[in-house]
């Protein structure tokens, strides 16, 4: 419930992982869904939601715009490789502290942000540049919750 701020994750669903089936942990009243991912805890509404399983499944995302906090920053990802697992020396590992990113067909026409493999994470990028599940991510200072 860390991922979002208050108003949001209080409502919210809570599930995690078991054994790859999700397990509700508690039922909420809002739309939006807070779990903990491997790569950090997070919390989406329902497009993210229909975003992340189209980028597990390697389905086209959502044509349209979806948010996922992650205000406890994540682990690291690669910049280039949306199944990477791992760093490597040539697939961009990059961490973010506190974000939010915008995920979603929308997002291949946003202008305005890097695209680079190796962009400065304490500004709003463009991960996964180029793939269907392009996203921005928008760091944020972990104190604004």
């Amino acid at each position: 419930m860390t991922a979002a701020q208050p108003e949001v994750a209080y409502d919210a669903t809570i599930v995690r992982m078991v054994n790859g089936a999700m397990q509700t942990l508690k039922k909420g009243t809002n739309e939006y869904t807070c779990m903990v991912e491997n790569t950090g805890p997070m919390c989406m509404g329902p497009v993210a939601m229909e975003w992340a399983h189209a980028w597990q499944t390697r389905t086209h995302p959502p044509d349209q715009l979806g948010f996922i906090y992650m205000l406890n920053g994540d682990t690291g990802m690669s910049n280039t490789d949306p199944w990477a697992t791992k760093p490597t020396p040539s697939n961009h590992w990059i961490k973010t502290g506190a974000h939010i990113m915008m995920v979603g067909s929308p997002v291949k026409k946003m202008r305005g942000f890097p695209r680079t493999p190796d962009p400065d994470p304490t500004k709003p990028y463009v991960m996964w540049s180029g793939t269907p599940y392009e996203h921005v991510m928008i760091p944020m200072n972990p104190n604004s919750r």
